[in-house]
């Protein structure tokens, strides 16, 4: 439904990592030990997680369910009760292909991005980058084992990523010289925007995250704090801007209090004096919020 008719006025791209990385992101991230009781008493939440993962899956709250197995097949439009009928992840799979002009894969990221570039006529500037998580950093403490029950729970993710990887790298190996001097032109100039905004990388904070300090020449430069700002805080802040009419005090207050926490770890995002003005409710809100 989504996509009906809109072959020709829009452009659908999506972003898929692997499987692995994917579970394991979301069970540290959405803090899935705390989240599920039975699971709160072990040293190893995974491998109890696996002892008997359908059962212990419906524990979880309701929005977190769905994230738990096969989420990218999930957000894709797959219903998990077709999970276990192949000619239906088969039709699923092929109508993806068929609706998205390019789906790229986080671990070919570069690459990715300089297809996207050409495909939306965009400047490589557009397209720089702060790496602000590291991937691997959670997978370095699964034992082997576990990892393999992880990919199994996922099949569909990962026949899903497989399949789109291959493409990807086809896609990128018909390339010509250009679009290869242009993903090297992508990482230098990540490279150099690195090297100009930030002065060092912090050690790293919740289980897979970075920080970085802003250099002295840079430490008021909007760009350098915006690209070194988490996704999650940039979505509450667009979020906010976008229903600020309609936002309560309260939400303002935990938008304040998630960023100044979080600046402690990481110096270089935003600050809450940056953004305060477009997070207040509009002025005519009887109850807009003047103490900020």
């Amino acid at each position: 439904k989504w996509f009906a008719g809109s072959s020709k006025t829009g452009i659908f791209t999506t972003l898929l990592r692997h499987p692995l990385d994917q579970f394991l992101s979301v069970f540290n991230n959405f803090d899935i030990k705390s989240a599920i009781p039975n699971l709160q008493v072990y040293h190893n939440p995974y491998r109890e997680f696996f002892r008997n993962p359908d059962r212990i899956a419906k524990l979880s709250p309701d929005s977190i369910y769905h994230m738990l197995q096969n989420s990218m097949s999930f957000d894709l439009g797959l219903n998990p009760i077709k999970f276990k009928e192949t000619e239906v992840v088969d039709e699923f799979i092929a109508k993806v292909d068929q609706d998205f002009h390019l789906v790229m894969i986080l671990e070919m990221l570069d690459e990715s991005l300089v297809l996207l570039k050409r495909l939306m006529c965009w400047d490589l500037k557009q397209l720089i980058y702060v790496k602000l998580s590291m991937n691997n950093e959670y997978k370095s403490s699964v034992d082997e084992d576990i990892q393999q029950k992880i990919l199994e729970w996922n099949a569909i993710d990962l026949r899903l990523y497989d399949h789109f990887k291959a493409k990807l790298e086809t896609l990128v190996a018909a390339q010509d010289e250009s679009f290869h001097a242009e993903v090297a032109a992508l990482k230098g100039l990540n490279t150099a925007f690195w090297k100009e905004c930030y002065t060092n990388a912090l050690p790293v904070f919740n289980g897979n995250k970075i920080g970085f300090i802003l250099s002295e020449d840079h430490k008021n430069n909007a760009t350098c704090k915006l690209l070194a700002t988490d996704d999650v805080t940039q979505t509450h802040i667009i979020g906010m801007k976008q229903f600020k009419a309609l936002i309560p005090p309260s939400d303002v207050l935990m938008v304040r209090n998630h960023m100044q926490n979080l600046k402690k770890r990481n110096p270089a995002m935003l600050e809450w004096n940056d953004v305060k003005d477009v997070l207040q409710p509009a002025k005519e809100d009887p109850d807009t919020v003047n103490e900020f």
